[in-house]
């Protein structure tokens, strides 16, 4: 059994002597089984996971997020709030729903078809939509004339809602297909070539998963083992379902670039890292490269629509507790052009939107030097160096450069210039953000 440590700790805590237990408690305490007839749950009353090898749990089967909501309702709650759990919508001839009151959601399908032409929307929840037609292909600009990204206003980068172009010039169809739907998905699996199988029997979807979206099971395993009901009573088998303590298996398999296999190597296109790239990005931290991710998110609570004190275990100042704010404590910045304003934190610099999953900031919102994605990296080191993003990357732009030690440093171009840029806060050239980074921490 896997007894590697997870840190679980708030501000006063010690940092010694952190089991797995206090990490893990919540994932592995049943309340009460509504869909049980009000019998009784008998389970081995032991604290901690039991089981952290095996997330096949012993050969078992899915059965569904219906089946896991009859025991775990107040997960359930939490996690239909997450963005994993809307990361893939099937569509029935009416617009993809989402939890009420929390995203703008998809009004539309693309120009020239109807819902009933859309078998899935992927994402829209909290970022792009895009769109897979009734034979499995993501719909393209490339391929239709029209703008098919449907964008989520986003404050960050100056995005409005609305549609805009998508693989705009590639007319080549864009197959949904294993390598694009395993990170949106539970229960993916990839195509044998001597007998392939397609998801709903569309040409464009090789692979097959069992739900769309990343629901419970995707993470725990499945759960066929896990429980059996008899009259008046569920009998819980709590070693067959499965908690990954370190978060490589689950976190790490869809969180890297390639799908199921963690890599230190961190993907990069245009400029930008690659979305799914934040288990290599924790590891080229620093400091935090032994960080499982549980140590700062609580996995079952959604961070932009749940509710942030649960959703975030620990803030920076639980470890930092003596570092200042650089001079940017209580200041809020408010861009001049738009309105846009965000009260200053530890991760408006440390974890800067370097990320790029479909759209970035144009330059009349942030100059023409700073870069601003849609997704923060997990990359908390800021390079001090007057260097820009194309140091960032390798001479091919594909990749994050690392150092000796497996480290990466995010550019100033990303941090400092993207409020920096005269557009409602004074303007720094990169070589003067350069200069004064260093000793940012000394600012009063």
């Amino acid at each position: 059994m896997n007894t590697r440590p997870v840190f679980r700790f708030r501000v006063g805590w010690p940092l010694v002597g952190l089991m797995p237990a206090l990490a893990w408690a919540s994932l592995a305490t049943l309340g009460g089984c509504p869909g049980s007839g009000g019998g009784t749950i008998i389970e081995p009353n032991t604290p901690g996971p039991a089981n952290t090898t095996d997330k096949g749990n012993n050969g078992a089967r899915y059965v569904g997020t219906a089946a896991c909501v009859q025991c775990h309702g107040a997960y359930a709650a939490s996690h239909d709030r997450h963005a994993h759990a809307h990361k893939l919508t099937r569509i029935q001839g009416q617009p993809p729903s989402y939890p009420a009151s929390t995203s703008d959601g998809v009004p539309n399908p693309p120009a020239g078809y109807r819902w009933e032409d859309i078998s899935y929307v992927v994402g829209g929840y909290t970022g792009a939509a895009r769109f897979v037609d009734l034979q499995g292909y993501l719909v393209t600009t490339g391929g239709t004339g029209v703008p098919t990204q449907w964008n989520l206003a986003f404050g960050p980068a100056a995005i409005v809602a609305g549609f805009a172009n998508f693989f705009a010039g590639d007319p080549q169809p864009k197959p949904y297909d294993f390598e694009r739907f395993a990170y949106h998905v539970t229960g993916a699996v990839a195509p044998d070539p001597a007998a392939p199988l397609f998801q709903d029997n569309r040409a464009g979807m090789a692979g097959t998963f069992f739900e769309p979206g990343v629901q419970c099971e995707a993470c725990h395993g499945p759960g066929s083992n896990h429980f059996r009901s008899f009259p008046g009573s569920v009998i819980v088998n709590r070693a067959a379902i499965y908690t990954d303590v370190s978060g490589a298996a689950t976190c790490g398999s869809c969180h890297s670039r390639p799908y199921g296999a963690p890599s230190t190597t961190i993907q990069a296109a245009d400029g930008y890292i690659r979305d799914q790239s934040q288990w290599a990005e924790l590891k080229a931290s620093g400091g935090h490269s032994s960080f499982a991710c549980g140590v700062c998110h609580d996995p079952h609570e959604g961070l932009t629509f749940g509710q942030r004190s649960i959703a975030i275990r620990n803030t920076c100042t639980a470890c930092h507790r003596s570092q200042n704010m650089a001079g940017h404590g209580g200041k809020v910045y408010r861009r001049a052009s738009d309105g846009y304003t965000e009260p200053l934190t530890c991760e408006s610099c440390h974890m800067p939107y370097a990320t790029r999953e479909a759209v970035s900031a144009p330059a009349a919102a942030v100059g023409p030097v700073a870069r601003v994605g849609d997704k923060r990296t997990h990359i908390f080191r800021i390079s001090t160096a007057d260097v820009d993003y194309r140091q960032f990357f390798t001479p091919d732009g594909t990749q994050v450069r690392l150092d000796a030690q497996g480290r990466a440093a995010v550019t100033v171009d990303f941090v400092c210039l993207r409020c920096h840029n005269d557009n409602g806060l004074f303007g720094l050239t990169l070589p003067r953000a350069a200069e004064i980074a260093p000793n940012v921490h000394l600012l009063p």
